[in-house]
């Protein structure tokens, strides 16, 4: 570790704090070193908010470090999921060490006290930028402090700017973790930049210019988000200006931000709006596009998500985004045709060309461009140049490492290792060239085309002639439209577009311009069909590594290259410690990266000797705008965050609970938080017992079980076949949020529910629950029709309603009002019977059943309208098999099922 991770380790295990790590400076790396003090047996330690790539990375990372004669079971890292068992779950706790495990389970085993609470010593949550109040993490905190206050809480995150979104985020994260300290560590930090600057990089920026048409597709691009986010603003008014603008829609966090704000009204916004949510992350991911991948596979994306808006054969078309019918779309289209190919007549063409074209599975009357992305050409002679040096530094007898060169994506990795592997492999072609002298004499002009370049075009009018072949192709004399030759060069102004692509001069009519293009080119496909699927390259579009089928030819072909001949090409969502991995002594940076970068820097300061370091980027450029933008973000995330540790004010006991009940602490959120509840809630008591409320388990991923513990409710997580809470024995609860209700309203799930409940508990109630900060009103008034429509939400609630008569509806605005909800209808109740609820629903005798049962008629079953998780057991032990349900009459089925289900299997069947 460098001087500044050991300090950053050090805070760690001296004190409960949150520590905030600049990307890329190693935080996995101190989460190790944590990691193998806590992998023993003398302690119980949790690690919550591990992805899968986290566990596998720390566990290799323990056993690389774990010594032949430590026999401790316990020093390895224990990963408990869905699939560990309750019996192997406790056992693994007992055992002790640390213990990567799902918020869920680990809630679910503290409730039910398989976790000896008195063994655990703490527990780590990584990515803590994550945690909210109503998130199970803090209801695991809080659980943890309230039956065993020695256990250290610890909070690692390397996100910045999470926690600037809304008002004092941070403050409320150390609340609702129990914790009073933070530590910033960003990149500007006086001891980070001493160790960082010891061992400095030898960096080559090179600057790569954009192509012509990579400049337009930039300008449109940007023009169709400014009208977006200008169009999208307008109609919702509900868009904050200083967040939501052309330079924040170009980060992945875009989409997020944009869906929070517009949250509260979410199911009020029109078709319209939402669609054009959806169509910003389109336009947001063709930016990126535009500059990571190859012509090709951009105008393939494009031309999907044309044939996405078209109407299937027999149906309707799908919903129109309003960014397609612009100027700017139509430029953007056009130019990704015209680095693809351009299309001409067979006489254009000479004779021999059009056989070579035919041969290679391409259109005979096409020129193909197949503009070559400037940075694969600038990163062909990068690595000539390596190899040159690489070389000459072998002969004076200096060691060379491996080329390490990193790309932004798994589709751009391949595309990289594609062109390198091509890189000397070109196909020619002859074309007619007009001589500027004289016009009436023409001459052969001899274009080259990279090989790799050719096969993608070759997949692509494949995929286009299957896609394609249910369309009349047009006459194969037919001309082109001269207009549509010289389509890149068209002035911005005499564009036209009617719908979906590009229009040119010559396309006014009433057909869209992108029609026109794209029914070209499914036509120039369907001359292809015929071609033998032999010449085309492989499903990815990339070349396949050469074989050799003689086996005296595998030694002439294949052998191992010396370290300074290879060439690596890893993405930075790849393989973890890359560099540590290959030891590169060249780095090769296709696309700027700031986490990367910092690697970069802590590779060299831990003694490492790079020679060089090449930085590519293209030269005014999104990609350029991107990786400054993040830079910017970062620093003005840190800097905030500093001005918020200066004042920050926690009371003692919040962190401790020692002054206050939970009950009291909630009581008064609900009072600041519920927009119905105005009464004064200062002369509530907290009850002398608590009240217990049987939850099923699905429902611990939902914010409200959390609330309930700390309302003071004794939260029982089981297994409930009928309901999702049972207060008592004669009331259950189905708790729906509004996504859910509208879903299971739609399906008909929703009515099996109902019948359950209603059939078993003599208070059966629905309980519709909006969000915290949700506007609290199932649809806008404007909404409301006057007549019953299928697919009208108030319709279906006054169905369900007739249907089942003594179903109640509860509204509640949030969670928060749930729980005071929870505490009216406790009043003066007996306590549920756990093994009761558990039993409601189920047969006492179903688990034997259940083997007896053959598995593939039992899925079938399953499968059918009406039949549910919950009831197909009736009708597997009423009748033999699927046959005799067949020839069973409504009447038995409503007898078995209930009306509304027995109609669905019947009208099926």
């Amino acid at each position: 570790l460098l001087p500044f991770q050991r300090r950053v380790l050090d805070d760690l295990l001296d004190e409960n704090a949150l520590c905030v790590v600049a990307r890329g400076l190693g935080l996995n790396r101190i989460l190790a070193e944590v990691a193998q003090i806590c992998a023993t047996s003398r302690v119980l330690v949790f690690l919550l908010h591990m992805t899968d790539e986290d566990e596998a990375e720390l566990q290799e990372y323990l056993m690389q470090m774990r010594s032949g004669e430590n026999t401790d079971e316990a020093a390895t890292l224990h990963i408990i999921n869905n699939e560990t068992n309750a019996a192997m779950r406790s056992h693994v706790y007992r055992q002790g060490g640390l213990i990567s495990v799902t918020s869920r389970i680990l809630i679910v085993d503290l409730l039910n006290s398989v976790v000896p609470v008195e063994l655990v010593s703490g527990v780590i949550i990584h990515n803590a930028s994550r945690v909210t109040a109503e998130s199970i993490e803090a209801f695991v905190v809080r659980v943890l402090q309230q039956q065993n206050r020695d256990a250290f809480v610890r909070g690692l995150s390397d996100a910045p700017e999470a926690f600037t979104v809304g008002f004092a985020p941070l403050e409320k994260t150390l609340k609702v973790l129990g914790l009073r300290h933070v530590n910033l560590w960003p990149r500007f930090h006086v001891e980070v930049q001493r160790d960082l600057s010891k061992a400095a990089v030898p960096v080559v920026e090179l600057r790569q210019g954009q192509t012509k048409a990579m400049v337009e597709q930039q300008q449109a691009v940007l023009d169709c988000l400014s009208a977006m986010i200008t169009e999208l603003a307008s109609t919702t008014k509900l868009l904050d200006p200083e967040t939501i603008n052309v330079e924040s829609s170009l980060f992945r966090y875009f989409d997020a931000m944009v869906k929070r704000q517009l949250s509260p009204y979410w199911h009020r916004l029109s078709a319209r709006a939402r669609g054009m949510v959806n169509d910003l992350a389109l336009l947001r991911r063709v930016a990126e596009l535009i500059t990571s991948y190859d012509p090709v596979s951009l105008l393939e994306y494009l031309d999907t998500l044309l044939l996405a808006a078209k109407p299937s054969p027999g149906g309707a078309p799908g919903p129109a985004a309003s960014w397609m019918s612009t100027d700017s779309a139509n430029i953007l289209y056009a130019a990704a045709r015209a680095r693809t190919f351009r299309k001409t007549t067979a006489e254009q063409v000479p004779p021999q060309t059009r056989e070579a074209l035919r041969g290679m599975g391409l259109p005979e009357n096409i020129i193909p461009v197949l503009e070559v992305p400037p940075k694969l050409e600038l990163l062909g002679k990068i690595l000539e140049e390596i190899g040159v040096a690489n070389r000459a530094a072998e002969a004076k007898g200096a060691v060379a490492g491996p080329v390490l060169v990193m790309a932004g994506s798994a589709k751009e990795c391949r595309m990289i290792r594609g062109y390198l592997a091509s890189l000397h492999n070109h196909v020619t072609l002859d074309f007619w060239q007009q001589n500027e002298g004289n016009s009436g004499k023409r001459t052969i002009k001899t274009e080259r085309y990279p090989r790799i370049m050719v096969d993608m075009l070759q997949r692509f009018f494949r995929r286009k002639a299957q896609a394609g072949g249910i369309r009349p192709s047009a006459p194969a004399n037919q001309p082109a439209s001269n207009s549509m030759q010289r389509r890149r060069h068209a002035p911005p102004a005499k564009r036209r577009r009617v719908r979906g692509a590009s229009a040119t001069a010559g396309a006014r009519g009433p057909r869209a311009a992108a029609d026109i293009l794209e029914q070209e080119t499914s036509d120039l496909a369907l001359q292809t069909e015929a071609i033998s699927e032999d010449t085309l390259c492989g499903d990815d579009g990339y070349l396949d590594d050469g074989r050799a089928d003689a086996p005296g030819e595998f030694d002439a072909c294949f052998g191992l290259l010396a370290s300074h001949e290879s060439v690596v090409v890893d993405w930075y969502g790849g393989t973890r410690g890359v560099l540590q991995t290959h030891r590169p002594t060249q780095v090769v940076m296709y696309t700027p990266d700031t986490g990367f970068v910092r690697e970069v820097e802590l590779y060299q300061a831990g003694g490492a000797e790079l020679r060089q370091v090449y930085f590519l980027v293209y030269d005014n450029s999104l990609e350029e705008q991107r990786y400054l933008s993040a830079i910017r973000r970062e620093r003005e995330a840190f800097e905030r965050l500093v001005r918020e540790k200066a004042g920050l004010v926690i009371p003692l006991n919040d962190v401790t609970g020692a002054a206050e009940s939970p009950a009291s602490m909630l009581l008064r959120a609900v009072a600041a938080r519920s927009q119905r509840d105005a009464r004064d809630t200062t002369e509530t008591q907290p009850p002398q017992q608590q009240k217990r409320v049987v939850v099923d388990i699905r429902e611990m991923r939902a914010p409200l079980p959390s609330l309930l513990h700390a309302g003071g409710f004794s939260v029982v997580p089981r297994t409930l076949v009928v309901g999702d809470y049972v207060l008592h024995d004669g009331l259950a609860m189905e708790r729906k949020s509004l996504p859910d209700l509208i879903g299971s309203l739609r399906s008909g799930r929703l009515f099996g529910q109902a019948e359950a409940l209603v059939r078993h508990y003599a208070c059966a109630v629905l309980l519709v629950e909006f969000e915290v900060n949700t506007s609290f009103s199932l649809q806008a008034i404007g909404g409301l029709g006057a007549d019953i429509s299928i697919g009208s939400i108030t319709s279906q609630l006054a169905m369900l309603v007739l249907a089942f008569p003594r179903l109640r509806i509860v509204w509640s605005c949030s969670p928060y009002e749930t729980v005071q909800i929870f505490s009216e209808l406790k009043r003066r109740v007996p306590e549920p019977d756990i093994e009761k609820a558990v039993a409601v629903g189920q047969e006492e005798d179903d688990v034997d059943r259940e083997a007896l049962y053959s598995q593939g008629p039992i899925a079938l079953l399953q499968s059918l309208p009406g039949v549910t998780q919950k009831n197909y057991q009736v009708l597997a032990r009423t009748f033999r098999n699927v046959s005799a349900i067949c020839d069973a009459s409504k009447e038995e089925l409503k007898k078995l099922l209930g009306a509304e289900a027995a109609n669905q299997l019947h009208s099926f069947l």
